[in-house]
């Protein structure tokens, strides 16, 4: 049994080798070692939440968004927008009928007194969807179509 010896080293080598893999990667398990779970609806700390969660202390998440639509009769479907304060949101503007762009700004005042839009889509022939980025200050701002200036308007609302 003399060719039983080097396969008996060779088998128990390589367990435990495998063995130490194991308890290597058992060790390496992610967490930052605290050994805390988080409580109901918190979110563990460094991970950001899944689309449709609440984060911890009831913030926005990144990647707020809002939708305005373009419809019959050269109007939007609504003349009042809000959205949260200091965050990045997406706001798409659906246009459903005709031609139409969405443009942001400060306030009317600087639509009016001919200050650059915060954001703005190019115009396009419905159907077609549009999107802008725009992260405001609270407080009122103004949108409207660059196409129809005087009867497509509307307020957007930080808060």
């Amino acid at each position: 049994m003399p060719i039983l010896n080097p396969v008996r080293g060779a088998f128990f080598g390589a367990l435990l080798v495998l063995s130490m893999v194991f308890l290597l990667a058992a060790g390496c398990n992610g967490g930052d070692g605290d050994g805390k779970t988080p409580a109901a609806g918190e979110t563990p700390a460094g991970q950001t939440p899944a689309t449709g969660q609440t984060p911890v202390g009831g913030q926005t998440p990144p990647g707020a968004t809002a939708e305005i639509k373009m419809v019959a009769g050269t109007a939007f479907d609504k003349d009042e927008l809000t959205i949260p304060a200091g965050t990045q949101v997406t706001i798409t503007a659906d246009n459903t009928d005709g031609f139409h762009s969405f443009a942001v700004y400060e306030s009317e005042d600087a639509a009016q007194n001919g200050e650059d839009p915060v954001a703005e889509t190019e115009a396009c022939s419905s159907p077609c969807k549009k999107t802008v980025e725009v992260t405001l200050a609270a407080g009122d701002h103004f949108f409207r179509c660059e196409v129809h200036p005087t009867i497509m308007t509307g307020t957007l609302i930080a808060e």
